[in-house]
């Protein structure tokens, strides 16, 4: 077996845990606000650097330095990724706890270099509490994964960084002797360098894939939904529609379109300014969307009009959503920064005869414009629907 030198594994890890963390702290100038966390993880390979340092150039420092300093840092660094993990989800940390585990494990080290020496038991405790670390971080991941590949990445990887340290931490009291020291060469001592090394490499890119994923998951949802109101663009429900049409035509699925306009917007705007316009037609989706199941889909139209797509729908059903709406909006109070207004509905469904989805659009039109007609702030039913 090929002995591996245990000093150049830890100036590996040193390396590859310095570049990482420059590559992070780089990148987060060029990511928006909007994903945070990047600063804690770019630190948090650096930090944990800083402890090959001690470790690496054990003759230089008296070993306190090296217990307190490099489990210190070390300890951090892992910290710092869960930190920033959490971070990124929009979850709060608290300080405190963790700086007072740390300074309790420091001192349960310095205790077992003093009081009691024995580097097993140094070895044991601090690889454990490393674990426990760890196994929060593997479950903030999992919990929140949800279809991600990045965070499954890097939840892999500290799981087989946990079990590596459990074994290392169980092995200790056979393969050392107490007055062993972190570069005794043995395999199991090779495994744990290797797999730190490696690890920091690996969750490193996790995270930055978790970074990539949330914007391309944000760039996505620029792309599919309208800036001002958060509705569906107005080529991503046509696109709905259009595909609601197919299974029609395939199964016979019925559907209703609803064709919404914001009553006297033009006045609106006129009479308080764009602005306020913007903030009325905010509201409204806002109060639409409350009123629709999660299976509808609602887009913006153009302008002040939005349209409605409820798959699996009638015309009887259609109208009581309709209404449902309507009220929604009706009863959102003015206030000083916005006016009260109303809206009218025109409802349509699809019928047999209907070439395309065009044709259910005309008549959920004409319904609308029926609405308008009567006086505005009513529902109104297409013919034959």
């Amino acid at each position: 077996m090929i002995a591996l030198d245990l000093r150049s594994l830890t100036l590996m890890a040193f390396m590859t845990s310095v570049a990482m963390g420059f590559v992070l702290l780089m990148l987060r100038r060029h990511y928006p606000g909007s994903i945070r966390g990047m600063w804690l993880w770019g630190l948090a390979p650096v930090v944990a650097a800083s402890s090959t340092v001690f470790y690496g150039l054990e003759r230089l420092f008296a070993p306190l330095a090296i217990i307190v300093f490099g489990n210190g840092l070390l300890m951090s660094g892992c910290a710092l990724f869960y930190f920033g993990t959490r971070r990124f989800y929009g979850l709060r940390s608290g300080w405190r706890p963790w700086a007072a585990v740390g300074v309790l494990l420091l001192l349960w080290q310095v205790f077992f270099y003093i009081g009691y020496p024995d580097y097993r038991l140094r070895l044991a405790v601090f690889a454990c509490t490393l674990s426990v670390v760890l196994v929060l971080h593997i479950r903030l991941l999992l919990q929140r994964a949800g279809k991600g590949f990045a965070a499954r990445f890097t939840a892999g990887v500290l799981t087989v960084q946990t079990l590596v340290l459990l074994a290392r931490a169980v092995s200790t009291f056979w393969l050392d002797a107490p007055d062993s020291h972190r570069f005794a060469p043995s395999a199991m001592q090779s495994v744990y360098i290797a797999t730190y090394s490696f690890s920091v490499l690996l969750v490193s890119v996790g995270v930055l894939l978790m970074a990539s994923e949330r914007l391309r998951s944000e760039f996505e949802h620029l792309a599919n939904h309208d800036s001002l109101t958060g509705a569906l663009a107005r080529r991503v429900v046509l696109e709905d529609c259009t595909r609601e049409f197919g299974r029609w035509q395939r199964f016979e699925h019925g559907f209703a379109l609803l064709m919404v306009d914001v009553d006297h917007f033009k006045s609106i705007n006129d009479g308080h300014g764009h602005a306020v316009g913007d903030r009325v037609l905010s509201r409204v989706v806002d109060a639409l969307g409350h009123a629709l199941r999660n299976v509808d889909r609602l887009g913006r139209y153009g302008g002040e009009e939005f349209l409605v797509l409820l798959p699996e729908t009638g015309a009887g059903e259609a109208r009581m959503v309709a209404e449902r709406m309507r009220e929604a909006v009706a009863r959102l109070p003015a206030t000083a920064k916005v006016p009260a207004c109303t809206i009218s509905v025109g409802v349509a469904c699809v019928r047999h005869g209907d070439a395309s989805v065009a044709a259910v659009l005309a008549r959920a039109d004409a319904a609308l414009y029926e609405a308008k007609r009567l006086g505005r702030d009513r529902v109104a039913l297409a013919a034959e629907c």
